[in-house]
């Protein structure tokens, strides 16, 4: 415990006394721990490295943990490198970059910017995310930093566990999708393909609208070159409005089917409900 309080001093001392960094040479202090206060004296953060250098305003951290306090929850941090801005707390994490929230949401990718006072995250790396039945993955991300509202860039593959349907939901596109959680909403754009138990459904752009609290799909809209696909049997139309408690599709715009029979067809070609 002793040591603790050193470093911490030390870290304190450089910080308070040289704001614009220590005269001369990089200084390196190992088995870091360091946390600091908002002016109402609550936690604003916390962090522990296994090293930091310290060299004017940036601080390099090797083996980072750290937890951010915000007004209502906790975000949890790691990364295996990690660099932060003393002026303005902003923090660039590398390797293994792992974010966790109380709201349950958990992202995992190679490289995060973390503009702090923006409240806002960046990365152009491959990341994974997941909350509750929802799980994303994407090159490329812009979002707060509560996940509450994201934009995934580019080659997008969502899986959507719907708790009513033993077979899961997969819908992918080329990008962007832009998710609001709480509103519970997913707007996919580009080249976007549903794949359902029943079928596929091809279009420009689908918006899933979701139940966030019964974890549940409640129907999704396809706009544009709507193309569905069962079997041999094709549909086409522009737009689809699929509702999910009914089972039921419906298509809008001069929609056509292409009808390939098969031997010992029993005469069905009914695709989500499509009468």
């Amino acid at each position: 415990m002793k040591n603790i309080y050193i470093i911490i001093s030390a870290l304190l001392f450089s910080f308070i006394f040289y704001p614009d960094g220590y005269p001369g040479n990089e200084q390196t202090i190992k088995d870091f721990y360091l946390s600091n206060f908002k002016n109402d004296g609550s936690s604003d953060w916390e962090i522990e490295g296994k090293e930091a250098v310290i060299n004017g305003d940036i601080i390099d951290i090797q083996t980072m943990d750290a937890n951010y306090y915000l007004d209502k929850e906790t975000i949890s941090v790691s990364s295996d490198q990690a660099k932060l801005n003393k002026k303005n707390q902003n923090i660039w994490l590398n390797g293994n970059v792992k974010i966790k929230n109380e709201q349950g949401w958990n992202l995992k990718t190679d490289q995060l910017n973390w503009q702090r006072t923006e409240n806002y995250i960046k990365t152009d790396s491959i990341v994974e995310t997941e909350k509750d039945s929802l799980f994303v993955k994407a090159k490329g991300l812009h979002a707060d930093s509560q996940l509450k509202t994201a934009d995934f860039k580019k080659d997008v593959k969502v899986t959507y566990k719907d708790k009513n349907q033993k077979d899961a939901t997969t819908i992918t596109c080329s990008g962007p999708l832009e998710i609001d959680y709480n509103k519970g909403r997913a707007t996919f754009k580009e080249d976007v393909v549903v794949n359902h138990k029943q079928g596929k459904l091809f279009s420009d752009l689908a918006i899933l609208f979701f139940d966030t609290k019964e974890k549940k799909i409640i129907k999704i809209i396809s706009k544009g070159h709507v193309k569905i696909v069962r079997d041999s049997n094709v549909t086409f139309a522009e737009k689809a409005i699929y509702l999910a408690a009914e089972e039921k599709l419906t298509l809008e715009g001069s929609p056509r089917l292409i009808y390939f029979p098969e031997e010992n067809d029993n005469g069905s070609s009914g695709f989500f409900g499509i009468d």
